[in-house]
């Protein structure tokens, strides 16, 4: 009736009971995996909440990955650059969270509103105008996206006029990114260069039609790669985050499944 076990006697009513929880542990392990495909079709779910379960930051990252290799010029990737450079850390970490750096790109609310856009096809359906979502990161303040972050269109445009055909004498930001007309193939990094411009000189009316005296307004302590020195940081009051990463992933339930049969098999 019983089998041994490091020095004990198992039942075999013990091992039918091992079984049943593995197996439950195997079916949430199964609805967890089966919530990759069917919360990018109905974010608005309670097993929706986390994306970490089904659009890692590593998937972000591929994502932002795509969207700057195809517009490098956006003014989301000139942030993401700093970011992923070692020798910038003149922006807030908050800032290089990935959620962070896609919502300045592909958010109708905030960001660059880039929706066509293949990279941005999944936040769009997490996160998307006129989405129903539960997802905790598309609303959470710790990866909020720049505040007032000029577009890329208003950047171009703005460092075309305060550069162009004849920058100002000693106008070190024009000939280190040069912007010679509005326009992506003459003016690589539109938003760096407007940033120069307004760190040099922060009453150009450039600085305020772009929306970077906004930008850097509101939390330009936190941007002093684009915003300076002049400028305070926001003072962060608690994250609210809802994130569920304490709650267990569909590998480590797996994990737990294998480990059960495993026991269950030396009976």
């Amino acid at each position: 009736c019983c089998q041994k076990l490091e020095g004990r006697s198992i039942s075999i009513l013990e091992g039918i009971e091992m079984l049943r929880l593995s197996l439950l542990l195997l079916l949430s392990a199964s609805a967890y995996a089966a919530g990759d495909a069917t919360c990018l079709d109905n974010p608005n779910r309670d097993m929706c909440k986390d994306a970490e379960d089904f659009y890692p930051k590593t998937d972000v990252t591929t994502s932002l990955g795509m969207l700057c290799t195809a517009m490098p010029h956006m003014s989301g990737c000139s942030v993401k650059a700093c970011c992923d450079d070692a020798n910038c850390n003149d922006v807030a970490a908050k800032y290089c969270e990935p959620w962070s750096l896609i919502k300045n790109i592909c958010s109708t609310q905030y960001g660059e509103m880039m929706t066509g856009m293949k990279g941005c096809s999944t936040y769009n359906k997490l996160c998307g105008k006129d989405v129903a979502t539960m997802v905790a990161q598309c609303t959470e303040d710790k990866s909020a996206p720049i505040p007032s972050l000029p577009s890329t269109m208003k950047s171009l445009n703005n460092a075309a006029t305060v550069c162009g055909a004849n920058p100002p004498s000693g106008s070190t930001w024009c000939t280190a990114s040069p912007c010679t007309t509005s326009d992506a193939p003459n003016c690589k990094d539109p938003f760096t260069t407007l940033s120069g411009a307004c760190m040099a000189d922060s009453k150009k009316s450039e600085c305020a039609a772009s929306g970077w005296t906004a930008m850097c307004t509101a939390d330009g302590g936190n941007l002093k790669k684009f915003c300076g020195s002049e400028f305070t940081a926001k003072l962060d009051v608690g994250s609210g985050s809802t994130s569920l990463a304490h709650r267990a992933s569909p590998a480590s339930l797996l994990s737990l499944v294998a480990t059960a049969f495993a026991v269950f098999a030396a009976f």
